[in-house]
């Protein structure tokens, strides 16, 4: 019985610094320091939500650039299906996947015979990535500018506004997020 009212108390105390005390410490300190990260990076438009810093849209207009593919369930950047697709790099699923995915590309830029940026067809390991290389943004340039009547020098010039550095300096590659991106170009149209 000493044993059980000792593993009891135990319990009850970690319970209460894990389950209630901890959580509320860690809630108060992010509401305060970094609200705007604690409370999904939310980006608003005319006081109206828009998507998240955080999480792709799906985007299939030629007049926007277009973020990295989804294979989450249910539906593209669904954040509660968030799973790569699992298919082998050798296996004929992905690879109709892919091709079906350089042909909407080709279908509306026939004209651009660079390579397609292996992020504008391949899905991030959660589905959900916001963001695009700076490669994968500028190789979108032709057929944005086709489709939206921005000039080719504008684009780039919001490609670089919306380019985010490697971490640190150091960490990563340069990357644009899509939706920034397509915000901003919607303010110039």
């Amino acid at each position: 019985m000493k044993y059980i009212k000792r593993a009891s108390l135990i319990l009850l105390i970690m319970t209460v610094i894990t389950g209630i005390i901890y959580p509320l410490t860690i809630t108060a300190f992010a509401q305060i320091f970094v609200p705007n990260k604690a409370n999904g990076s939310i980006i608003e438009e005319n006081d109206k939500m828009v998507g998240s810093k955080l999480i792709g849209q799906n985007f299939t207009d030629p007049k926007y650039f277009w973020s990295r593919p989804s294979e989450t369930q249910d539906y593209p950047y669904n954040p509660l299906g968030s799973s790569g697709s699992n298919m082998s790099p050798t296996g004929e699923a992905f690879d109709k996947v892919l091709n079906e995915r350089i042909k909407m590309y080709k279908k509306y830029d026939e004209k651009n015979t660079e390579k397609i940026p292996v992020d504008l067809v391949t899905a991030s390991a959660s589905g959900l990535d916001p963001d695009i290389s700076v490669r994968g943004a500028k190789y979108q340039v032709d057929r944005v500018s086709k489709y939206s009547k921005v000039s080719k020098e504008k684009l780039l010039e919001l490609i670089d506004k919306n380019t985010n550095s490697k971490l640190i300096g150091m960490f990563g590659e340069p990357t644009v997020n899509v939706l920034q991106l397509n915000l901003d170009l919607e303010k110039i149209k």
